[in-house]
């Protein structure tokens, strides 16, 4: 992990990827989250080209319950091959991680994605084997959950290209 997650609890290095993932967790700094998003992806080579408009105008708010889905997508599902089906099963090691995770953004947190299902509301299934996405990396696909509050931002991304 870089020296920016190192706000990331421990168990994080186990479950992000860094070939195919981002995690990190800021601290809020001044009004507008999404600067802050930009100002943290920009190390990232596949990230950098992620347009601060389009991040604006490309992501959805999810509830807490579906954000754990999608920092499970984004931690060990495939974006082109559909997640793994372990990622239905309970796992107590990975999800307590995840929960922690989003935990530590903060009182009164929001959550917001780019995954298509985010339009279904609290029916959407972040887990469904096929699903669309408003890419913000360039990349062949990409998923993120950005989680806010008044104290921290929370980055997690996962992008693959074929």
């Amino acid at each position: 992990m870089t020296k920016r997650n190192a706000g990331l609890h421990a168990c994080a290095r186990g479950h992000f990827d860094e070939r195919q993932s981002f995690a990190a967790l800021v601290a809020r700094r001044g009004a507008d989250w999404c600067d802050i998003v930009m100002e943290t992806i920009q190390g990232n080579p596949v990230l950098r080209e992620v347009d601060r408009g389009e991040l604006r105008d490309s992501v959805l708010e999810v509830s807490p319950a579906q954000a754990l889905e999608l920092a499970r997508l984004i931690s060990a599902g495939s974006l082109l091959y559909g997640p793994h089906e372990s990622l239905r099963v309970p796992d107590m090691e990975r999800d307590a991680c995840l929960r922690e995770l989003l935990r530590a953004v903060g009182d009164g947190a929001r959550f917001f994605t780019n995954h298509g299902h985010a339009e279904d509301g609290e029916e959407a299934d972040f887990l469904a084997s096929s699903f669309h996405a408003n890419v913000l990396a360039g990349t062949t696909i990409d998923i993120c959950l950005i989680g806010v509050s008044d104290e921290n931002v929370l980055v997690l991304w996962r992008f693959e290209d074929d």
